[in-house]
């Protein structure tokens, strides 16, 4: 594969673990679906430097967020600053203990946010998912899809996801192990795949607090 790489991010810090009374300001009723806290878009906003700066070395070619909220919100400020859209990929949102799954499709996020590519065909329609009783059921299936997407698109990728797909992915190309809120993990392939860099937060300024949420 040629500049096959792939990054790998959590999304960042949620209000709901800030403000337990999110839901009734939130304005909709989706209960597992809470945005971002202050501190939460504080770090996408450091990982969107982090990645212009990559960006500027090598470009990255696709932005893949699970399509919940919180992800959608970790990628948006990152797609701005690279001039991506963002593929909404259910494959790799959250596991589904809560089933049916209660995130917005594609075309409603673009509403709502803006930076969507309403184009992109996900490996795994919201039809096609399952309900789901570990995170090893997650992982199962979001390693799944990121694999069947790293063969399918050219370029760099970087995967937006929760704890539980993150797993997934990171076990998809040599690693299974979690990752902290906005942290950045780096894969490349020669023959086999290996890991370049993992969980790396350097470019964050509340490195605590990422580290510590990587379970």
């Amino acid at each position: 594969m040629v500049d096959s790489d792939v990054f790998l991010t959590r999304h960042g810090a949620r209000i709901d673990k800030e403000d337990r009374h999110w839901l009734s300001k939130a304005g909709h009723h989706r209960r597992d679906d809470p945005q971002l806290s202050p501190a939460g878009h504080l770090g996408a906003a450091e990982l969107a430097a982090k990645c212009h700066q990559l960006h500027q070395e090598r470009p990255f070619a696709h932005i893949i967020s699970s399509p919940f909220v919180r992800c959608v919100e970790t990628a948006l400020p990152v797609a701005k600053s690279l001039e991506l859209p963002i593929k909404v990929e259910p494959g790799i949102c959250e596991i589904l203990t809560v089933f049916p799954p209660g995130f917005l499709d594609a075309e409603e996020l673009q509403k709502d946010f803006g930076s969507i590519d309403l184009s992109y065909q996900p490996f795994l329609q919201r039809s096609q998912l399952r309900g789901e009783s570990s995170d090893f059921q997650a992982a199962e299936r979001a390693a799944k899809t990121a694999r069947a997407l790293r063969e399918k698109l050219p370029g760099r990728i970087l995967f937006v996801g929760h704890g539980a797909s993150c797993l997934g992915i990171a076990g998809a190309f040599g690693r299974e192990d979690y990752v902290g809120y906005t942290s950045l993990s780096h894969f490349v392939y020669d023959g086999t795949w290996r890991v370049k860099s993992f969980n790396a937060v350097e470019h964050l300024s509340d490195k605590e607090t990422s580290l510590a949420s990587a379970f």
